[in-house]
C-alpha cells in the first residue's frame, strides 16, 4: 500500500513524528492498529489524517512502500 500524505509533524501535545493519509482500507487500518500502540498514532477525522510517532519510522517503512520517497524526497523534487 502506497501513502497519499506524509509530512514531519506533532502531535496534540508537540511530539515529534509523521501525518500520514492513505486511501481506505479496513485491513490496513488494523494493521496499523496492531503495530503502533494507540498511545503512539492519533486519527485527526477533520482532515482524515493520522499522526504516528518517529519512535515507529520503521514501522511505516515496512507498511508502506513510498514512506521513504514522500518524508524524505518530496521537498527535494520542487
Amino acid at each position: 500500500m502506497n501513502l497519499t500524505q506524509c509530512i514531519r509533524g506533532g502531535d496534540i501535545n508537540g511530539r515529534g513524528g509523521f501525518i500520514i493519509a492513505f486511501h481506505y482500507d479496513q485491513e490496513l487500518v488494523e494493521q496499523l492498529k496492531r503495530a503502533i500502540p494507540h498511545t503512539q498514532r492519533e486519527w485527526r477525522d477533520n482532515d482524515k489524517t493520522w499522526w504516528v510517532s518517529s519512535q515507529y519510522e520503521d514501522t511505516l517503512k515496512k507498511i508502506f512502500q513510498n514512506f521513504e520517497a514522500l518524508v524524505y524526497l518530496q521537498g527535494k523534487l520542487i
